[in-house]
């Protein structure tokens, strides 16, 4: 509901900070009062269209602050969450929601919300969800014919059909799109059938493997050094053999001559030169023997290296030519024999897919046909219990029916079903209906308007509404009947109402007085508002019914009013 509203410099106002409490709140006060300016700064809070000429003489900017208590569970919430001005942290059980908005003489707007800079449109989006406004030219969602079908919906409580139309819905026009799908690959497939049976058997001769690639490329590395190494081995052991078994003999002949000096000539360098000689020869034959060996053992390694490096470019450049990692291509290859498989079993495959496609519609259509059943039943109950509501307001030769149709364009079916809700009616006996916003004028179509919001006000989900001109050329009777009617409306939703009428305003729980006056100090008039109490109210009703001149009989018919009207 609408807790708070501050507006500052707004044509007359120069600076007005008003508190709203729950159910009916009535606003009173002289012809030109500025009554329609209130009506004027919540609508530019809200995101209406404006213009500097708003901006109060003297002043280079204005502005209003709009503040919103709801629910956690009011559609605001969801909104603002989709516009990322509020997380899931800053939800609670009742939500505060502040909408300000600036305008300067240089014609600069700003908006925001909950002092987030935001643009018009979301200011707009957020504001419509919040609050609506029945004024002679300002008449919102109720009288749009695209929000009809929600409305009927929300009065027939048919939320867990429209849940499965919209689920079945949903899975029909997935089977279709994979109809589709299925088919502009079967003509791709077919036109291209020869270039895929080439790439699929290259990759069915490749065989590649889900992590094969890191596999080689490890492998290639660990081959190229394995390479360098038996380079160097080669290279040692040549050099060893180049000169056959000299450098043995050499070392041999060396040992023999030394050996040949007498043992007791020999002293103990001698001695340990033979035995190092001796012992190089046999190193030496050793090294030769274990050089043989491992270049035997590694002879494969380069021809295996050149394997690894071929299988892995191929890898490689078989993923580029498809566009896909190495590590997809064994899942490409299944793909792309699945779709060569398919081609000569394509007929059979299409088949299924429009099987399935049937059954999906054939759900949807059930499910949207039980909640175009539940629509029409509902439509009439709605139709009635409206009608009921207007002879009462001064319409009793109007007539008010909800017409439901149902779509024969399948291309025109949606997730919310095969139904086309529009309101119609007529303000004259044997009149042709038409839509309902164009039929009706001013003071009718805020009373049409107030009929159908007090039948559907249990599922309404808007949770301010301001009525103006709702009284326009009614009394008596017919007054007090508008009066009840608001104050029925006001136990679900808050309810504003700009009045003209004693009757109307004596159902009020709250009372707001707008006057104007002008200001020798600032040379200006200024609206300003205050709240009444009790015996003010009464007085105020009595000067609507006798005028400036307030009269003990219009005080005594006021006092009546005020205790017998049945307040909220």
């Amino acid at each position: 509901m609408l807790t708070n509203l501050v507006i500052k410099n707004f044509i007359l106002i120069e600076n007005l900070q008003l508190s709203f409490g729950h159910k009916l709140t009535v606003l009173t006060g002289e012809t030109g009062a500025g009554k329609s300016i209130l009506l004027d700064a919540v609508s530019f809070a809200l995101g209406a269209r404006s213009d500097t000429s708003q901006i109060r003489n003297g002043s280079e900017s204005m502005s209003v602050i709009a503040s919103f208590d709801v629910p956690k569970t009011h559609p605001s919430v969801a909104l603002l969450k989709e516009q990322d001005i509020i997380d899931s942290n800053d939800i609670s059980e009742h939500t505060e929601i502040i909408l300000r908005r600036t305008l300067n003489r240089d014609g600069k707007n700003k908006s925001f919300i909950n002092d987030i800079p935001v643009s018009l449109s979301t200011l707009k989006l957020i504001g419509d969800s919040l609050i609506e406004i029945h004024g002679q030219f300002d008449n919102q969602s109720l009288l749009n014919p695209s929000t009809h079908l929600g409305i009927l919906d929300n009065f027939a409580h048919v939320d867990t059909l429209k849940t499965e139309c919209k689920s079945a819905y949903n899975n029909w026009q997935k089977q279709r799109e994979e109809r589709i799908k299925t088919e502009q690959e079967f003509e791709k497939a077919k036109a291209d059938e020869e270039y895929l049976k080439h790439n699929l058997d290259e990759l069915e001769k490749l065989n590649p493997q889900v992590g094969e690639e890191e596999v080689l490329n490890n492998k290639r590395h660990t081959l190229m050094n394995s390479e360098k190494i038996i380079t160097s081995l080669k290279d040692a052991f040549e050099y060893l053999s180049k000169y056959g078994d000299e450098p043995e003999k050499f070392i041999s002949n060396a040992s023999y001559t030394l050996a040949r000096i007498p043992d007791d000539a020999q002293n103990e360098n001698i001695k340990n030169i033979i035995t190092e000689l001796d012992n190089a020869t046999s190193n030496l034959s050793d090294a030769y023997e274990r050089l043989n060996q491992i270049l035997n053992e590694n002879d494969d390694d380069t021809s295996t290296l050149e394997q690894t490096e071929e299988r892995l470019f191929t890898i490689r450049e078989l993923a580029r030519k498809h566009k896909v990692s190495p590590d997809e291509l064994p899942k490409f290859m299944e793909n792309l024999r699945e779709i060569v498989d398919n081609i000569n079993n394509s007929d059979a495959v299409l088949n299924e897919k429009r099987k399935l496609e049937e059954t999906a519609k054939s759900n949807y259509l059930t499910i949207a046909k039980n909640l175009s059943s539940e629509r029409k039943k509902y439509a009439k109950i709605l139709g009635e219990k409206v009608m009921q509501e207007l002879p009462p307001l001064k319409l009793e030769r109007a007539t008010f029916e909800v017409m439901v149709d149902e779509e024969q364009d399948e291309n025109k079916y949606t997730a919310s079903g095969i139904n086309n809700v529009y309101f119609m009616g007529s303000t004259n006996f044997g009149a042709k209906k038409n839509f309902i916003h164009k039929i009706a004028s001013g003071g009718e179509l805020a009373r049409f308007t107030l009929a159908i919001k007090v039948v559907i006000s249990d599922a309404n989900v808007i949770s301010s509404m301001i009525f103006d001109e709702v009284d326009t050329g009614i009394s008596g009777a017919t007054a007090s009947a508008v009066g009840e009617r608001l104050a029925r409306l006001s136990r679900s939703i808050q309810t504003l109402v700009i009045t003209h009428s004693p009757q109307v305003a004596s159902y009020g729980n709250h009372h707001f007085k707008v006057t104007k006056y002008f200001d020798e100090e600032k040379n200006a008039t200024i609206t300003s508002v205050e709240q009444l109490s009790e015996k003010q109210r009464i007085s105020e009703i009595a000067r609507i019914i006798s005028g400036d001149k307030i009269t003990t009989e219009a005080l005594n018919a006021a006092e009546k009013l005020f205790t017998t009207s049945i307040k909220a």
